[in-house]
């Protein structure tokens, strides 16, 4: 009996360490594509991220910047915190909106800015500085287009409105507004 045991003693501690290999194995081995460890886990981070758009004659379209960006390789989406997007024309004027936190569709045809919007088109030729605030705005970089979905409030020196949407058209200069609009006009301005 006792040539019985000492057999047993070392083939306990082989199955025990083999046991515990496995779990081992298994713990530490990446999660499957569908799991939420994989679509909670950015696949990377960027910060300080800063992209410039030129058209096909290297001039600047547009700028997408943020303090820092997170792409998720499942999902193929990519998120942004305190994003700013600057649309760049040398006719039309420089249009910038800055928020809190955006998302980039995964064709990056839609930038989706959400959290305190603020939209500032530049004076240019005869049109004042205008201020827009919102709580979410779609970006459409390639189609210069900008959408409000929610109620937006504009400002600028001689008129101050309100309106539960809104859609601007960059090259155009054009503000639609949708929805119940109310307008004030100040006069004796210039």
């Amino acid at each position: 009996m006792i040539a019985r045991g000492s057999l047993w003693l070392p083939l306990a501690i082989l199955l025990l360490l083999a046991a515990l290999s496995f779990w081992i194995e298994q713990s530490v081995q990446m999660a499957p594509s569908g799991s939420q460890a994989a679509q909670t886990d950015p696949e990377g981070i960027m910060e300080n991220f800063d992209a410039l758009r030129t058209d096909s004659a290297g001039a600047p379209h547009y700028r997408l910047s943020a303090k820092k960006l997170k792409h998720y390789s499942g999902s193929k989406l990519t998120e942004l915190e305190w994003p700013r997007f600057v649309q760049l024309d040398a006719v039309a004027g420089q249009v910038s909106a800055v928020a809190r936190q955006a998302t980039v569709s995964p064709d990056g045809t839609e930038v989706d800015l959400h959290g305190n919007v603020v939209v500032e088109r530049a004076a240019h030729l005869g049109q004042s500085a205008m201020t827009l605030r919102t709580a979410q705005l779609l970006v459409f970089p390639e189609r210069d287009l900008l959408r409000a979905p929610g109620a937006v409030d504009v400002h600028d020196d001689i008129l101050t409105l309100r309106a539960e949407a809104m859609e601007y058209d960059a090259k155009r200069r054009t503000i639609k507004l949708t929805g119940r609009v109310k307008a004030r006009y100040i006069s004796g301005k210039t």
